[in-house]
């Protein structure tokens, strides 16, 4: 373990002699200085934990220096021990109202010197290691709150296809309705289901189900728009949420993506007149000039009917209504 250094200020050679020698002796160790500006000099340079500082000097008094050690931010935090000949309580009064944390009367009595250094030296101690574990509880705070916001992506995330889930779909569609209902904004809805997905696991195997699933999630968020949000609805339907858009750039969007998952040329021989993977989709757009949608199930209702009508009119395709 360091010693605690101290730094002696006094313009009385005698005083600091005295002081070095018998603190020391206490198993610290102990630097000096003549006059104020040295003074302030070396705690500075040599930043010292204590600092006894004699207030009747010449040129820069001990007020002085301690003002100079309140306001820089290299000194700030050292705690000092004003040395006074003066018993005259206003005096002591100013400086500890200036910073200081404990006064000496002179002619003084070196035990007492010592116990109440002992004393606020503890004291800085004890404030060191709060501040150290404010600084770990912060750390620690800010971490949880990292695996909080974390843990809450993950349970809005679908943990196969990678893409979020029927539930963040459910608040997102909420907040977007409610959003263009008050500011008379549009936005679209587009159901994507893959075609004949059950005979592929039968054929297959749901494993290879599962592979195909998320190839084909992250392949219809490769196609969609960064403000698009995609999510699984359920089994194989995905949901795309499309903010600010109206009917015709929506429709363009899902015609993008059915060719980008048909581009993928995924063996499936039990998607009949395709013979690959493909998806088809239904598109609903919510306009608030000419909506009659009450709420945004209403919408998911119209879009869901329009992918009734893609796949029964031959799949790979997309409806909008």
């Amino acid at each position: 373990m360091r010693k605690r250094r101290i730094l002696v200020i006094d313009d009385e050679e005698s005083i600091r002699s005295l002081l070095r020698s018998s603190l020391i002796n206490e198993g610290y160790d102990v630097i000096t200085a003549s006059d104020g500006i040295e003074g302030f000099d070396k705690a500075v340079i040599l930043p010292p934990d204590m600092i006894l500082l004699d207030i009747m000097m010449p040129d820069v008094n001990g007020y002085q220096v301690l003002q100079r050690l309140s306001k820089d931010h290299r000194t700030t935090g050292i705690p000092v021990l004003l040395l006074t000949a003066k018993a005259d309580g206003e005096e002591r009064v100013i400086g500890l109202e200036a910073g200081a944390v404990d006064y000496i009367t002179k002619p003084f009595y070196l035990r007492e010197v010592v116990a109440r250094m002992k004393i606020h030296l503890r004291l800085k101690e004890c404030e060191e290691e709060l501040t150290r574990k404010n600084q770990v509880l912060e750390e620690y705070s800010d971490l949880l709150l990292q695996l909080n916001a974390r843990l809450e992506e993950m349970a809005r995330m679908d943990e196969l296809t990678q893409i979020w889930n029927r539930r963040a779909f459910n608040e997102q569609m909420n907040n977007t309705h409610n959003y263009s209902v008050r500011y008379l904004r549009h936005y679209s809805l587009i159901i994507i289901d893959l075609d004949h997905f059950k005979p592929y696991n039968d054929m297959y195997g749901h494993q290879q189900g599962d592979i195909i699933l998320m190839k084909v999630a992250q392949t219809i968020k490769a196609a969609c728009r960064e403000t698009d949000f995609v999510a699984r609805y359920g089994g194989e339907e995905i949901v795309v949420l499309l903010m600010e858009t109206d009917e015709e750039s929506s429709y363009t969007i899902a015609k993008r993506i059915i060719t980008s998952v048909e581009k993928l040329n995924i063996k499936h021989e039990g998607n009949e007149g395709h013979g690959k993977v493909t998806v088809s989709a239904g598109v609903a757009n919510y306009s608030p000039y000419k909506s009659l949608d009450k709420d945004w199930e209403t919408v998911l209702k119209r879009a869901d009917d329009a992918l009734y009508l893609a796949k029964n009119r031959g799949r790979n395709r997309v409806y909008k209504k």
